[in-house]
């Protein structure tokens, strides 16, 4: 009993200490390295089985007309492991992706393969090496793909521009 009344102090002392300093720790850390000021949605995409009928294709053309796919960023250019770009959805209809491009002002072109954008939903397209899921795919370059300055141009299914961003 002795021994507790003794180390009870000093284990409560480090319990604040710990928290304290991991708290400053946070602190500082979202002061250099704020979150993006992005709307928070959850990535909703899934592969397309089979053909399309006609009346899935429509939705495609109301968005062309509004031009509302865009691409809100490159994350981590530079640095291959963490590279990658963000396309967002914000419209209220679905958009089926298969045949659409990204080409880049140097000649980088990825197609994207048979999938859905639905609405308010995104899609992470990371410059490495990987396994494509329902959130993320994978260019997979063997080299970080983008720089300060560069221009990205996404071309739908019909070669059509859609949208530009430049690489901050």
């Amino acid at each position: 009993m002795k021994f507790w009344k003794k180390t009870l102090p000093f284990i409560l002392l480090n319990i604040l200490v710990s928290a304290a300093t991991v708290l400053t720790v946070l602190f500082f850390w979202q002061q250099k390295n704020p979150l993006p000021n992005a709307e928070s949605t959850q990535p909703i995409i899934t592969p397309i089985q089979g053909s399309q009928s006609p009346a899935l294709t429509t939705p495609t053309t109301q968005i062309l007309e509004g031009r509302l796919l865009r691409i809100e960023g490159v994350f981590g250019a530079g640095e291959l492991q963490v590279e990658y770009i963000l396309l967002r959805n914000p419209s209220d209809t679905a958009v089926d992706l298969a045949g659409w491009r990204i080409i880049s002002d140097g000649g980088r072109n990825y197609r994207f393969p048979n999938l859905t954008l639905y609405p308010k939903g995104a899609v992470n397209i990371y410059s490495g090496p990987g396994t494509d899921t329902v959130t993320e795919l994978h260019w997979n370059s063997d080299t970080a793909l983008w720089a300060s300055g560069d221009v990205l141009t996404l071309f739908d299914s019909q070669g059509n521009e859609h949208t530009q961003f430049t690489v901050p």
